[in-house]
């Protein structure tokens, strides 16, 4: 019995692997699709991430929100309240399913004169993740500006 024998149960058994190879792969790419697609709904107790994730343009990237960091951080406010605020400002993340979750929360340390920037991170996903970007113009140890940008960052 050969391959090219109709009745050879390998040509029959390899197109029935293939197939099921092929299948398998759609049925995963769907179902991580589906994960990302439906979003990761972050989880915290910052206000200033709150209103961040309720702001108008909440999927769109590169977006400045100068309202939210007059609001959130006011001229004359003390540098270590907005600290304070910062060091609060985290976002849960997702229990690991295919991919594992990475942080990319940084402070500049205190001591160093010039702006107080900060990176934040708002939401997780597998691609990368969405940032709020900040610095606070400091003078006298009290707030005399501030910035917030999110950003989206592939990988």
């Amino acid at each position: 019995m050969s391959i090219t024998d109709p009745s050879s149960p390998r040509r029959v058994l390899v197109p029935r692997l293939v197939a099921a190879a092929f299948l398998g792969s759609i049925a995963v790419l769907a179902i991580a699709s589906w994960d990302v697609a439906r979003g990761r709904v972050p989880e915290t107790a910052s206000p200033l991430l709150l209103d961040v994730l309720n702001s108008k343009e909440d999927r769109t990237c590169t977006r400045d929100l100068p309202d939210l960091a007059a609001k959130h951080f006011p001229k004359g406010m003390a540098e270590a309240e907005a600290r304070a605020l910062l060091a609060a400002a985290r976002v849960t993340p997702p229990s690991p399913w295919f991919w594992t979750p990475k942080p990319e929360d940084r402070i500049s340390p205190a001591g160093v004169p010039g702006d107080l920037t900060f990176v934040r991170t708002l939401r997780y996903t597998p691609f990368g993740n969405h940032h709020v970007n900040g610095a606070l113009t400091l003078a006298d140890g009290k707030v005399t500006g501030a910035r917030l940008r999110v950003i989206c960052a592939l990988g």
